[in-house]
């Protein structure tokens, strides 16, 4: 991602309507094959925004926003191009941003599809009228530059390069959110070896590894909430989640099986089949069933947190972080649920989790747009 793109004004219109309308943007979000079959790895392109809206039942929603300043393609033309990507992505609706206007057919037969096209003036005014939040420009994410700096962390460091990708890309892409949960512990673990708290770039890492944590909670916590039931014991509630997070039962057993095999072999200790931190998971599930439908209400303050980490402080963003972190008591508990769970499971120093913790308390008490 390169910070002189053409389309980069578009772009930051684009996250500015998704943070004004409560949307989790992700910027530059890369499209994979189904599997690669070959040796050279190919992508089929990339997503210049994706907004992702969050349903009070767990639904996660995805809007794509196609920003295109050089009309090498007619408008029609870019809409079934969108079309096709809604398809294959299961994306909802699809805004394209336009240098040139498209002609009035066009935008009507576009409809057809859920995309929309408008030329860059007309999105202002639509997402104006659509949220009047949308000409405030006091968030962190609101900036381009600030994700910009974001992804430079991946960029110059190779080691951090599949983590970068795993939560900016593939994260807000999967529909297997079971599956999305094990990768993600999985693929920290791997690196945690590279990250440092003592580095403002690496707290930026560690709070977009919160935020993915959360995202991916919230369609599993909607779907335990239908079967919880408040009678249930501890073995009981465990036995739910163990099969649950291992896709089912019958794939529970034989995960489970195979792994004592191995055990046995190697003169290991048989046992159940559980994710890192087990009980600590346990815990944060539990408590994150209290309130299925404030989890959501945690995801852009964790954005706008780990663009923080990589931007010069504003008294003016941070006093609007503290006005998001105060809309519930439960975003600042399942944040610091959810890291206090990460550090711990994923083997990272403890600094990280104190870190996140302190500076989240800091911003809760601010009164007013002083700088910290």
């Amino acid at each position: 991602m390169a910070a002189l793109d053409k389309d980069t004004s578009q772009k930051e219109k684009a996250i500015r309507y998704c943070i004004s309308n409560g949307i989790l943007p992700y910027l530059e979000v890369v499209v994979n094959n189904v599997r690669e079959i070959s040796d050279i790895r190919t992508v089929i392109t990339d997503l210049d925004v994706l907004g992702l809206e969050v349903s009070r039942r767990g639904g996660i929603q995805k809007t794509l926003f196609d920003c295109k300043t050089v009309g090498k393609m007619s408008a029609i033309n870019r809409a079934f191009w969108a079309a096709g990507v809604m398809a294959y992505i299961g994306c909802n609706e699809s805004y394209v941003i336009l240098a040139k206007k498209a002609t009035e057919a066009h935008r009507v037969s576009a409809k057809t599809l859920n995309v929309h096209l408008f030329q860059e003036s007309d999105f202002e005014k639509y997402a104006e009228s659509a949220n009047i939040n949308y000409l405030d420009r006091k968030n962190y994410s609101t900036h381009i530059s600030s994700w910009h700096s974001y992804y430079l962390i991946f960029e110059k460091n190779d080691h951090l390069k599949s983590l970068g990708e795993y939560v900016n890309t593939r994260i807000p892409l999967e529909v297997d959110f079971a599956k999305s949960l094990r990768e993600l512990l999985g693929i920290v673990r791997l690196n945690k070896g590279e990250l440092n708290p003592e580095k403002d770039e690496h707290m930026s890492v560690y709070s977009s590894i919160v935020l993915s944590f959360l995202l991916v909670m919230i369609p599993i916590t909607s779907q335990l909430a239908d079967v919880f039931d408040v009678q249930m014991n501890q073995s009981e509630y465990e036995k739910v989640l163990r099969y649950y997070v291992w896709g089912g039962r019958d794939s529970y057993i034989q995960r489970r099986d195979l792994k004592n095999a191995v055990q046995e072999v190697s003169g290991g200790k048989k046992g159940e089949l559980e994710l890192p931190g087990w009980e600590r998971f346990v815990d944060v599930s539990r408590s994150l069933l209290e309130a299925p439908v404030d989890i959501k209400d945690a995801l852009i303050p964790c954005r706008e947190l780990s663009l923080r980490y990589v931007s010069e402080r504003d008294g003016y963003k941070d006093f609007q972080l503290s006005i998001l972190l105060r809309r519930s008591n439960r975003i600042v508990q399942f944040m610091i649920a959810a890291s206090g769970y990460l550090y711990s499971s994923a083997g990272l120093p403890k600094d990280f989790h104190d870190k996140f913790k302190q500076d989240v308390s800091l911003l809760l008490d601010l009164k007013t747009p002083n700088t910290l």
